[in-house]
């Protein structure tokens, strides 16, 4: 029997045929000749061998081209693209022609995302094929959500070695904590495949790992749909181009695309385009033709129950593709800081001195795993004539319980010094109290009894919104402005939109973007008659594993600037002819102006 330009024996099968074509690697010299038709095809013609009920289509081979050429690939898009089970049969197919030294970890969020999405996939993939051809390795372990390389049959089945089979993991524990990954990916093998599915809803600790992870024989595959700006999938994904520039760079994009990312070596992204399903590739006129994809009446449906074309419903589940003016509801997002100037230089009105405002959001040695964060900004006149802040990068002040005296008094210690030392008084220093009450002694005793504690407890104040929110009064009948209290749920929300106010009024400068990143990611809805509350800390924490201690360290500084006489100006339209000519001509000058001279803080 001959196949491929090689001579194979007598009842040779066609499953070791393509494996054995695999692990020569797709295409190699045999007898002076080159045989093979690559990995691409050899991988192909393996699932069709172990799946042959199962379609092959344009995306589904797209999948597997960029599986196989990169070491990262994302698969962002629409839903019902069949991303889940492209990377499925992927890892299973790759795992059965090398199963001795191959660990696949799959992740997910809950359990029973596990079972609905790729264990669910994996585990109905694997009984397939077993039944097909029995003399595939990999016995299941349904308990452990997991496929071994090592027998059942084996006497000691709890010696089984885990590090070589499939393993699937939900990142959320059900009494409500997170599951460090990076104990998994870190296991020792030479072969090491992630599948991170639905990793838009990963907490961020997971692209530690995934860093931690990517050495030797590594592929990662992370799969999810575009909800928001600043989350896993969302980082992960970011164009070389970075985000900022996407539309200019892709235009109006209506096709599936591909991209080179911005972190990682040989890292791509898909994104499966709701509109360019394969199921559009054949008249409307006809039958559906691959039913689990998107297609025409997917869509309509959609429509049908009232989600309009500019929802952020329609472009998650119709389009796939990332659109921050219709993600879910965040409090900032990058394109809003990027469009306002907040990530630009500072430069100041000649011989003016700024006024220097120093914060500090608290934790005790990685309290419920917050950072203890702090650092200083500085607000003045710029030299476009308005008054803008500046954000200093922040920074993690130490504490241990290794090191002497307590919490508290490491951190107070460590303020008293850092502060002054950066042109910051203790009066001009603000700090979160909320729940604290021992801090502020501390403070009082090492440094200074002028600090300013700031609760972040309690209702809303009854401080104007900003001279663009006016209300009737319902008393009197005419126009007047619209109070906090009247507007956000507790005087937390207040002070995260206060931020936002200051970014949309185009009046923050050199704003670390992971502190803008932070800022992305959490989410607010509106209860109560229309008031705004955004998410506690701990949903937050829950949601995306971490807390957003930098961006309270943000909203701490911002309102310390307006104790210390900070204005929020009213928001301009970035549109405008008059907003262009005022503030764009500055982008190169700025870039070549001379480093700033940065004066002392005014006297109150």
């Amino acid at each position: 029997m001959e196949k491929y330009g090689l001579k194979w024996k007598p009842g040779t099968t066609a499953l070791e045929i393509e494996m054995f074509m695999i692990r020569k690697g797709g295409r190699f010299e045999h007898k002076g000749n080159e045989v093979g038709e690559g990995l691409f095809q050899h991988y192909r013609n393996l699932q069709s061998v172990l799946w042959p009920t199962e379609d092959h289509h344009r995306w589904s081979d797209l999948q597997l081209q960029e599986y196989l050429q990169n070491t990262i690939t994302v698969c962002s898009g629409v839903k019902d693209s069949g991303k889940t089970h492209s990377a499925a049969k992927f890892v299973l197919a790759d795992y059965y022609c090398f199963p001795e030294e191959t660990l696949v970890i799959c992740s997910s969020t809950t359990v029973a995302a596990l079972e609905l999405r790729i264990w669910g996939d994996i585990k109905s993939l694997h009984s397939s094929a077993k039944k097909l051809w029995p003399e595939l390795p990999g016995s299941t372990v349904d308990s452990k959500h997991a496929i071994t390389t090592d027998d059942l049959s084996d006497e000691d089945t709890e010696a089984r070695d885990m590090r070589r089979g499939v393993i699937c993991i939900a990142s959320k524990k059900s009494s409500g904590g997170t599951v460090d990954i990076s104990n998994y990916v870190g296991i020792k093998q030479r072969r090491k495949r992630w599948v991170g599915d639905e990793f838009q809803f990963m907490p961020a600790s997971m692209l530690v790992a995934m860093t931690n992870a990517n050495s030797g024989d590594f592929k990662g595959m992370f799969l999810g749909n575009p909800i928001g700006e600043g989350d896993p999938l969302d980082m992960i994904s970011e164009p070389e181009c970075g985000w900022e520039n996407f539309d200019s760079v892709f235009g109006d994009v209506k096709k599936t695309v591909v991209w080179n990312n911005k972190i990682g070596e040989k890292s791509r992204t898909i994104t499966l385009i709701g509109f360019d399903s394969p199921n559009f590739d054949y008249p409307p006129d006809q039958p559906i033709r691959y039913r689990y994809l998107i297609n025409r009446d997917s869509i309509n449906r959609v429509l049908k129950m009232g989600f309009k074309e500019d929802s952020h419903e329609y472009w998650s589940q119709c389009v796939g593709l990332r659109r921050p003016a219709t993600l879910a509801k965040r409090v900032i997002s990058m394109t809003l800081c990027s469009e306002r100037h907040a990530f630009e230089n500072a430069i100041w009105e000649g011989g003016k001195p700024t006024v220097k405002i120093g914060a500090l959001d608290a934790a005790y040695g990685g309290t419920g795993g917050d950072r203890c964060v702090a650092g200083w900004a500085e607000f003045g006149k710029s030299v476009d004539g308005g008054i803008v802040i500046r954000i200093n990068p922040p920074v993690i002040v130490p504490v241990s319980i290794k090191r002497q005296g307590t919490p508290e008094d490491q951190i107070a210690e460590w303020c008293a010094v850092y502060f002054p030392a950066n042109g910051v008084s203790a009066s001009n220093f603000f700090y979160d109290a909320t729940g604290r009450g021992s801090l502020g002694p501390a403070f009082a005793r090492l440094w200074s009894t002028q600090i300013q504690p700031v609760e972040f407890g309690g209702s809303a104040t009854t401080r104007p919104v900003g001279m663009d929110y006016t209300i009737i009064d319902a008393k009197t009948g005419r126009t007047r402005a619209k109070l906090c209290n009247e507007m956000y749920r507790n005087f937390v929300t207040e002070l995260w939109f206060t931020t936002r106010r200051v970014i949309e009024a185009g009046q923050m400068r050199e704003l670390p973007r992971d502190v803008a990143r932070e800022g992305c990611q959490r989410e607010w809805k509106e209860i109560d008659s229309g008031k705004y509350q955004v998410e506690t800390k701990e949903d937050m924490r829950e949601r995306v594993g971490g807390s957003p201690d930098l961006f309270d360290w943000l909203v701490t500084l911002v309102e310390g600037a307006r104790r210390r006489g900070f204005q929020i100006e009213k928001i301009q339209n970035t549109s405008s002819e008059v907003e262009a000519k005022n503030r764009f001509w500055l982008s190169d000058w700025k870039r070549d102006a001379v480093k700033k001279q940065r004066a002392g803080e005014l006297v109150e």
